[in-house]
């Protein structure tokens, strides 16, 4: 009987469920970050003026067409974003903060809903081979990532995936999200499995982190020689490029 096997950098790695994240990792982070930083830069300067934009670059870690990947905008989940572009609001309008952090937050969901999704996200070539191929050698397959449910779907259809994910985690199904291991532990008891048995593949610190507070396997793809450098110390694997991943059979 055949035995299948997960390949990384010439090493065999056992593992039966496979949790990819999205951004960064099965899409080009850049693209997005930049769209979704120019939405909500609108929204902001709409409430603020037009002259704290620069501030709000700052704070997100963005300098022209660069983001700082270890910066808030790479990094933070949406109710750190919350919190962080309330405190923005409270500077420069001086309204109360109760109306701040409210006004926060219709600025993250209206900004959600008039992101351009299809040009917003450009899928990584070798991303889908790698999904498929773990898929069809029988692996359980999905997605913990620190974005909207609704929005990883939409991107999963982009890349007609979205009816072979096994499962899809966000923070919304946890209490706390990355880098706690709340996401990785509650895919493991849904599939009842030791968290050894799950490889996390991700692009971030976050990433790493959270597989190692859950016990589990990580995999850091980067296509950055700093990054990679970077992950090193927190991460099983630290590969360029997802095409480095292979599944054989014996």
């Amino acid at each position: 009987m055949e035995k299948r096997k997960i390949i990384i950098d010439g090493e065999v790695v056992s593992a039966s469920v496979i949790a990819f994240d999205k951004d960064g990792t099965l899409f080009q982070a850049e693209p997005f970050w930049l769209a979704l930083n120019d939405e909500r830069k609108k929204h902001f300067m709409a409430i603020a003026g037009e002259e704290y934009g620069h501030e709000w670059d700052h704070m997100m870690g963005v300098n022209g067409n660069k983001v700082d990947h270890h910066g808030l905008l790479a990094i933070a989940g949406e109710q750190e974003e919350q919190i962080a572009i309330a405190a923005l609001l409270y500077k420069s309008t001086k309204i109360p903060w109760i109306a701040c952090v409210t006004q926060a937050k219709k600025l993250l969901n209206k900004s959600n809903q008039e992101l351009d999704i299809q040009s917003s996200f450009q899928p990584y070539d070798d991303a889908v081979a790698l999904m498929r191929s773990l898929k069809q050698a029988g692996y359980v397959v999905g997605i913990v990532t620190s974005d909207q449910h609704a929005r990883t779907i939409e991107c999963l259809k982009l890349i007609g995936m979205e009816k072979e994910m096994d499962f899809v985690v966000t923070p919304a199904d946890v209490q706390n999200g990355k880098p706690a291991p709340d996401m990785l532990k509650k895919v493991c008891r849904n599939f009842t499995i030791p968290s050894e048995e799950l490889l996390v593949i991700g692009d971030s610190i976050v990433d790493s982190l959270m597989a190692r507070a859950a016990g589990c396997k990580s995999v850091a793809v980067h296509s950055h020689e700093s990054m990679r450098q970077a992950l090193l110390d927190s991460s099983n694997y630290v590969i360029e490029r997802l095409s480095e991943i292979s599944v054989k059979w014996e």
